[in-house]
Parts: structure tokens; C-alpha cells; sequence
């Protein structure tokens, strides 16, 4: 019997469409027998320099095609892939790289420098450890087009189990640390066979996500799975007037943006004169979409399919609410995606009922197998078979969905997902501050902007340019406040815990999306 696994998955695809485009960026265009022929290459050569399968690799890189390469040459010999944000600094990169106990890291030569300020601290890699792409990288590094060419193009042949791990996905941790949620080939391909957006080989898709993203490791899954061509946009910024320009030359015909892309893109005064006619397909997902950007996206869009999903690294895609119901179930994030079971919570762990909020959990083939070496955080994620990343939720009578709040206190900002925790223990080792909390306030451009009230220590002054300047020095830069009030105190509750839900009320009282 065939494994679900995603070497497989690419080879069935070159099977069918050898000559057919598969990815696009900044004009270099690869056939899927040109795509399959560097992955194979790439996987020999690791098993040549003798990684084998089960080893994990760290990947640190903007956009690119390479980027798919490297996932699919791991899938292919059974290696696991640590995607890594390249928005984070030193120590950020050294906890990932060191806690999923990286044997090597492949990277993009723009990130040397940075690199270089780390590498004594990154402890498993060892010789041969580190692969350069995009130019040089330090004496001894490998070369990964030097290691492709000396490689053989057939298929490695290694026999992976669709059980074992692809890739581990870091989320942003409720401790302050990075979760590492693990997901396995089956679960990654049965996601992409159940997506309820019918993409087929007449589909051009435009991937703008930072690949390092769960929802762009899957849609370029997806995206192989069903003989798509997937133009990828690069990383490092927005462009909503390029984006534009792509969607009419590469005739796009569908795309996943997060709220604050449309945001940008339905600003434009000048946007009719671009031609979007080849769009059929829109998906917006990783944050709220408030009911007025919803109206703006149809009307600008008029012949697209719009469609919003509820998900995450952890439970894949959970729901997805369809183009009919986009007027008739506002606020709402759809029914249960196929093969998905949804149960709504209460604290004492009691099924509610329609209307009620409680915490969602969801079930499916295509969620993951559980955290990285942290068997805590599985304890809390899971309820049985079930598992839950803290949204609060309700459902009506007819089986929708809708995300009410969150259980802990996380960020949505741009689509990144942002745990104040973190940047409360960055700002806590200021010498001036006494007492932190960070929240997110509602932001037009991003969705939530992170705000920090801090309580200064006795006697002293400190400023707001003073604290920000202070957490880029500890922090990547979407982590950190983009404003700072001093209060005189706190809410607390009886045991002497913030509480930020009270802080966040000032903020939210006047908005429809309170998450």
C-alpha cells in the first residue's frame, strides 16, 4: 500500500504533469520534473554526507523555491524539518535550533552574520552541519548547489512511514518558550486531501505567507498535491500594489492572506485599474476578519469565492466557512472541515450546548502528534483524543462555529501569532521596571497592535522610546511594543495575578472583534 507521505505525494504529481510549471519566483520558472530532480539530489547528497532519516534540520530562509525543495528532499528520506521565523534574533534561534536538537541548518547566506554571533552556542551541529544557499557563507560551510551537483538525481529510495515526523512547527510559547508542534506526513497529507477549497492543475497560486508558516508549508503541499503552479511572493514585506501586478501577469486564480494584507491591498486608490478577473478562489484566515473588511473584499473581488477558516500548526484546519454563508453567518469561522470532530468545553470539562462559550477542542486525522519534548504542554493541549490551542468558542444551531476570545492571552499581529509572556519577561529584566504587562489593543492596519503598561520603580523615570529601544535589543522586531503607557498600578487578582483581561477591556470596549 502507497504511504501518505509527501515524497510520494510529489512523485504521483511529476508522474502525471513532468512538464508542467510548478513554482515561480522573481522570474525563474521549474517544471515538477525539474523541482523533483533538485529535491532528489538534495536528499542523496545529505544521506552522502551521512545524515540519515529520523535526523531534524533547522531551515532559516526568506522566500524562496529552494525553501520547497528542502522540506520535500527531508520528506523524502525521512528527515525532519525545522522551519525557523527569520524574523527572530540570537537566543531566539539558538532555543529552536538546540530544543529540536537540530543535526544541521540549512540557510540562506543573507542570515550569515547573524549566524555567525550564535554558532558557538548551537551545540548538535557538528561537521557538515551547516548548508549555505544565496551566496557565501563561512569557510567550511557546505554549498548547497556544490551539493547538489555532486548528488545522484533518482529518487533515494528510502522507505519513510507516513507516521513519522516532516516537519516540527515552532508556535509562540504561553511560558515565554517556543512550542514545537509536531506533525507527521500522514497528517500533512490527508490535510491537504480534505481542504474544502477546490484547487485542481488549472489553479495558479500566489504564496505570500512566509514559508516558515504552517499555511504555507501546506498550501505548497496542497499546492504539489494537485498539480498547481504556485508563484511565491518574497519575504520581507507587503507590497499590496505587487501584489496586485502578480495577480494580473501570473493570472492568479487563487491566494490565503491574513486580514491586514486585504487591509492594505483594499487602500490602494488606484486599485480598479488592476485586472483580477482570473481570481476564483480567496481564503482569509489566521486572525478575525471584521464584517466591514468582509463587505470591501467581496465588492472589490466580484467574481472570488471567498472563504474563512479556524486553524493551526497544532489541529490543521479545523473549520471553514463557505462563500454561501459569508452574508447569512457573520462572525462566523464555518462548520467542522471534513473528517473534523469539534467539542465545545466548559472549565469543569461539561459539552456545551448551542450558545454557550467554552473552549474549543477539535479532532481530525490531520492534526498533530503532540510537542517536542515538552509532555506538559501535551497534558494541557489535549482532552483525550481532542486537542485545543485556548480559543474560547461557541456554536449555534446549525453546527457554526464562531471564536468568542482566547483562553490565554496571545496576539494576533499581521497574522503572527505573538504570546505576551514572552515579551513580559524581556521588559521585566529592564532595570526600571518594577511590573509589566503586555496586551494587544485593536490596530486598523494590523488587527492588534502589542502595547505594554509598565509600573516603573520607585523614584526612577523612564520613557516609552526608552522601553521599546530597550526590547529590540531583546527581541524580534513584531514582538515588540509599538507603544508604552505607565500606570500606578495594576488589577490583580486575589492571589496577586495581573489580570489582563480587565486591562484589555479599556481597549476592546468599543470594537466588534474582541480577540
Amino acid at each position: 500500500m502507497l504511504q501518505l507521505t509527501v515524497g510520494n505525494a510529489l512523485t504521483a504529481t511529476v508522474e502525471h504533469f513532468p512538464g508542467k510549471t510548478a513554482f515561480v519566483f522573481e522570474g525563474k520558472r521549474v517544471t515538477y520534473a525539474q523541482f523533483e530532480e533538485r529535491v532528489n539530489r538534495l536528499a542523496n547528497g545529505l544521506l552522502a554526507k551521512g545524515f540519515k532519516p529520523g535526523d531534524r534540520v533547522a531551515i532559516l530562509a526568506f522566500n524562496c523555491i529552494e525553501y520547497y525543495e528542502i522540506l520535500f528532499a527531508l520528506g523524502k528520506v525521512g528527515m525532519v524539518a525545522a522551519p525557523i521565523n527569520f524574523r527572530l534574533v540570537g537566543d531566539e534561534i539558538v532555543y529552536i535550533v538546540n530544543h529540536c536538537d537540530a543535526k544541521a541548518l540549512i540557510y540562506e547566506a543573507r542570515f550569515k552574520d547573524a549566524l555567525d554571533k550564535i554558532r558557538g552556542h548551537l551545540g548538535n551541529i557538528g561537521l557538515n552541519g551547516y548548508i549555505v544557499f544565496g551566496g557565501e557563507g563561512e569557510p567550511g560551510d557546505l554549498v548547497y548547489e556544490d551539493l547538489l551537483a555532486g548528488a545522484d538525481s533518482s529518487d533515494p529510495g528510502v522507505q519513510v512511514d507516513e507516521k513519522t515526523t516532516w516537519y516540527i512547527g515552532y508556535t509562540s510559547g504561553t511560558t515565554g518558550r517556543p512550542k514545537g508542534a509536531m506533525r507527521s506526513h500522514r497528517c500533512s497529507v490527508l490535510l491537504a486531501m480534505n481542504m474544502p477549497i477546490n484547487l485542481t492543475e488549472l489553479d495558479n497560486i500566489l504564496m505570500i505567507m512566509p514559508i516558515f508558516h504552517s499555511n504555507s508549508i501546506w498550501f505548497g503541499l496542497i499546492g504539489v498535491f494537485q498539480g498547481t503552479t504556485t508563484v511565491i511572493y518574497p519575504s520581507g514585506g507587503f507590497d499590496p500594489r505587487e501584489i496586485l501586478e502578480i495577480i494580473e501577469k501570473e493570472k492568479i486564480t487563487f491566494s490565503s492572506l491574513v486580514p491586514t494584507m486585504y487591509t492594505l491591498i483594499l487602500s490602494l486608490p488606484d486599485k480598479e485599474k488592476y485586472n483580477t478577473d482570473s481570481l476564483r478562489n480567496l481564503l482569509t484566515s489566521s486572525a478575525p476578519l471584521t464584517s466591514r473588511t468582509k463587505e470591501q473584499i467581496l465588492e472589490f473581488f466580484k467574481n472570488v469565492n471567498l472563504f474563512e477558516g479556524y486553524g493551526a500548526t497544532e489541529t490543521g484546519a479545523s473549520t471553514m466557512l463557505l462563500p454561501e454563508f459569508q452574508y447569512s453567518k457573520v462572525r462566523s469561522c464555518g462548520r467542522a472541515a471534513p473528517l473534523t470532530r469539534i467539542m465545545i468545553l466548559d472549565e469543569n470539562g461539561r459539552k456545551c450546548g448551542p450558545g454557550e462559550v467554552g473552549e474549543l477542542y477539535a479532532c481530525s486525522p490531520s492534526m498533530f502528534e503532540g510537542y517536542c519534548k515538552q509532555p506538559e504542554a501535551d497534558k494541557k493541549a489535549f482532552h483525550g483524543e481532542f486537542a485545543s490551542v485556548g480559543d474560547m468558542a461557541k456554536v449555534d444551531e446549525e453546527g457554526f462555529y464562531y471564536i468568542v476570545d482566547r483562553k490565554n492571552d496571545m496576539i494576533i499581529s499581521g497574522g503572527e501569532n505573538i504570546y505576551p509572556t514572552e515579551i513580559d519577561d524581556a521588559l521585566a529584566k529592564h532595570p526600571k521596571v518594577q511590573q509589566v504587562a503586555v496586551i494587544g489593543v485593536p490596530d486598523e492596519k494590523w488587527g492588534e497592535a502589542v502595547k505594554a503598561i509598565i509600573i516603573s520603580e520607585p523614584g526612577v523615570e523612564v520613557t516609552e522610546a526608552e522601553i521599546i529601544a530597550f526590547s529590540k535589543e531583546h527581541l524580534a522586531g513584531y514582538k515588540c511594543p509599538k507603544s508604552v503607557e505607565f500606570w500606578d498600578s495594576l488589577p490583580t487578582n486575589p492571589t496577586g495575578k495581573i489580570l489582563k483581561r480587565v486591562i484589555r477591556e479599556k481597549y476592546w470596549e468599543d470594537h466588534e472583534a474582541k480577540i
